[in-house]
Parts: C-alpha cells; sequence; structure tokens
C-alpha cells in the first residue's frame, strides 16, 4: 500500500520582524510567490496567502526526499543546489520576531507521526534543529483524537485566528506524517489612519459593479514608486522594519496586465527606484479568509513525482512507500485603523538616502482591484500577498 504524507499549512496575516535573513533565500522565496501567486488567482476572486508558510512546509518534507524527487522540490522552491542545512535555520529565526505583545511575528513548525512509525533519525534531527519543529507521535487511527490535537495546536499558534486546520475526514490508516505551519502576525501601523476620517465610497470591482465600503484615510510620507502601467506605495508598520505594500493599476480595470508582468525582477526594481513622497492615500478597510488545496497548483509548478508512486522520500523512511497526499493552506488578514493581523507578513524599508522627497503631494486612492503585500523591509521578502478585486 502507497502511504501518504498529509502537509498542512495554514498562516494568519500581518507583519513580520526580520534581522538578517540570507538573501539567496528571500530570492528563492519571492520568486516562488509570484509564480504560486499566478497558478492561484482566478479572474474575479480576491486572493490571499502566505508564500513564507507554504516554502516552509515544502522545505521541511524537502529535507526527506531523494534524487529526482529533491530535484523537482528545488526547481519548484528554486533552491540553489548549494544551500546549506543551517541556511533554513537562520532564515526562519531571523523572521521570528522578539518585540512586545502588540508587535509581533511568531513562527512555529511540527511533524505529527503516526505511533509506531519509525522515521529515519537524521530527518528527525534536521526537522527539529534547522526548522525548530516539535515532534509529537499521534494515534491516527483515531482520526477525531488525532484532528483535535493539531487543530488545538493550531488555535494555540495563531492566536485562534485559526481553528481547525484539518477535519477527521483527512486522516486515515494510510496517514503516516503530517507536516504543520503557523504563522501569526500582529503590528501596529507606524502612523495610524484616524478612525474619524473612515468614510463609506464607491469601490469599482472587477465584474464591473460599484459597491459603497469603507475606506481608511492617511497623508504621510511614504515610499512611492509609479510608472505608464502602476502606482507603488508602501506604509510601514511601527519600527520600520516591515511594511504594507500595494500595487494599484492605474486603470480601473488593468489588473491582469499588471499581474502578466509582476515578478521578482520588476519587484526588485521597485524598491531600487522608489522615493520617499508626501501621499495622500484612500485605502479599503477589509478582512479576508482563504482556504486552498495546492496540489494542482504545485504539480503545474513542475512539483509532480512527490504526489505519486513514483516519489522518493527515502530520507524520511526506509523503505519508503511515502508520497505527498494533500497540501492545504488557510489565511487570515484584517486591515484596520490600528493594525494588521493575521499570518505570514513581511515589512519592506524603501527608503534610500540619496533621494530627496517629492514636493507633490501624490493621491493614491485604491478604489478599485489592486495587489498588496507584507514584506520585511531589510530583506525585502514577501511573507504575505494577495489582491483584493471585491467587497467579501
Amino acid at each position: 500500500m502507497k502511504y501518504r504524507i498529509l502537509i498542512f499549512t495554514f498562516t494568519l496575516l500581518s507583519t513580520i520582524s526580520v534581522f538578517a535573513q540570507p538573501a539567496d533565500m528571500t530570492g528563492s522565496l519571492n520568486s516562488f510567490s509570484f509564480e504560486l501567486y499566478k497558478q492561484l488567482k482566478s479572474d474575479t476572486e480576491n486572493l490571499f496567502f502566505s508564500p513564507l508558510s507554504i516554502d516552509v512546509a515544502l522545505l521541511m518534507v524537502r529535507e526527506g526526499a531523494e534524487k529526482g524527487t529533491k530535484s523537482e522540490f528545488d526547481k519548484v522552491l528554486h533552491i540553489d543546489s548549494n544551500m546549506k542545512p543551517n541556511d533554513v535555520h537562520d532564515f526562519i529565526l531571523n523572521l521570528k520576531s522578539f518585540k512586545d505583545s502588540t508587535n509581533q511575528l511568531r513562527i512555529a513548525n511540527a511533524i505529527w507521526i503516526k505511533r509506531g512509525y519509525k522515521i529515519i533519525p537524521n530527518f528527525q534531527h534536521s526537522i527539529q534543529t534547522n526548522y525548530l519543529s516539535n515532534v509529537f507521535q499521534v494515534n491516527f487511527s483515531d482520526p477525531d483524537m488525532s484532528a483535535g490535537k493539531i487543530n488545538k495546536w493550531t488555535a494555540r499558534k495563531t492566536n485562534n485566528l485559526i481553528n481547525k486546520a484539518i477535519s477527521p475526514a483527512q486522516i486515515n490508516s494510510s496517514t503516516k506524517l503530517i507536516l504543520t505551519n503557523a504563522i501569526y502576525f500582529i503590528d501596529k501601523w507606524d502612523k495610524q489612519f484616524e478612525p474619524y476620517l473612515t468614510h463609506r465610497d464607491d469601490f469599482y470591482g472587477i465584474n464591473g459593479d460599484t459597491v459603497k465600503i469603507n475606506f481608511m484615510h492617511d497623508t504621510e510620507l511614504m515610499n512611492y514608486f509609479e510608472n505608464d502601467d502602476f502606482q507603488f506605495i508602501s506604509k510601514n508598520y511601527k519600527g520600520n522594519d516591515k511594511s504594507f505594500c500595494v500595487i494599484l493599476p492605474k486603470k480601473r480595470e488593468g489588473i491582469s496586465a499588471v499581474e502578466k508582468i509582476m515578478d521578482k525582477p520588476i519587484l526588485d526594481s521597485i524598491f531600487k527606484l522608489v522615493v520617499l513622497t508626501d501621499v495622500e492615500l484612500s485605502l479599503p478597510k477589509f478582512k479576508m479568509e482563504t482556504s486552498y488545496t495546492l496540489n494542482e497548483s504545485l504539480l503545474q509548478l513542475g512539483l509532480k513525482k512527490a504526489f505519486t508512486r513514483e516519489a522518493d522520500f527515502s530520507g524520511i523512511s526506509s523503505p519508503s512507500q511515502l508520497k505527498i497526499s494533500e497540501v492545504l493552506h488557510k489565511t487570515y488578514i484584517e486591515i484596520n485603523e490600528v493594525n494588521t493581523k493575521a499570518a505570514g507578513v513581511t515589512a519592506i524599508d524603501c527608503t534610500d538616502g540619496l533621494m530627496l522627497p517629492d514636493p507633490q503631494r501624490k493621491i493614491f486612492k485604491a478604489d478599485h482591484p489592486f495587489l498588496f503585500m507584507i514584506i520585511d523591509s531589510k530583506t525585502k521578502g514577501i511573507i504575505f500577498m494577495g489582491r483584493f478585486v471585491k467587497q467579501q
């Protein structure tokens, strides 16, 4: 019988505080982020996910992959063959926030092993050492009990923003391993929106409909860029080590064209060209919850053998009969006048001491479909990204 690995990733959204991520890990993460974005987006729906959460969960499974299976992981995740195991450790550790309880990022990993099932010690050591992962023995013969334990862990690690990571129906007698990653983030804006300025205005949705929604308003110096196709701003969170970035097409119906061209090199060039500018910002106040099964998207990106009988996870168990059954992902984000909270976030620091503020105030009114990201200001790594195209 072919066994399965059930990977469940979920995330909460907000801003991440990062100190010194390895540059190659950031580049890999951002390349993967844009490619997965294009796989997940639909023409008419909102989108929100944590590339970081998915990336870390897949990297954990990669630790036990061998030969052609591992090569596919490396291609999909843009991993340099020279990457060292401790690079991931530094990458995760540097992302974690050690600030006070009002501004924090928490990243947690766990591997849940069927009681009595033997895994290779080197794999377990790597997961615990390089991914700071907990290891739990569970009784998968009792799906209700084992799902309950995983969901209790999920709720605790996400401050109850996500309470159900997995259902008992997704566990059966062939389940041998479940790997989980949870990211919780909360951070206050560096300059908060004044609640009395929030008012209802028209939002021009992707389906051509116009609805009244709440817009927050703020005027401040922000890192700003524009070209013929779009405007870009980044609004800082407390500490200025993370930011909320918005890419707003200049045409109301222009999001598809912008999405087609956006990738890591374009984002890199934006970061180099931003100028500290006086910006009058109008931003929707919104909350979003999403849930995805990522199997098909990962297959399209090139991760194929891992889902089949050809999978080689002999670095996890030997003899290996493991394959990936499902890759699940849940997210939550809430943006209001005071803060952002959810799962997996990045903050961007776009200031350049050699650039002077534009004396002319820019109007940035996000009243039609736009892309957004939470980015780490130091490394420019993407923690969360999505699109807002209609009121949910």
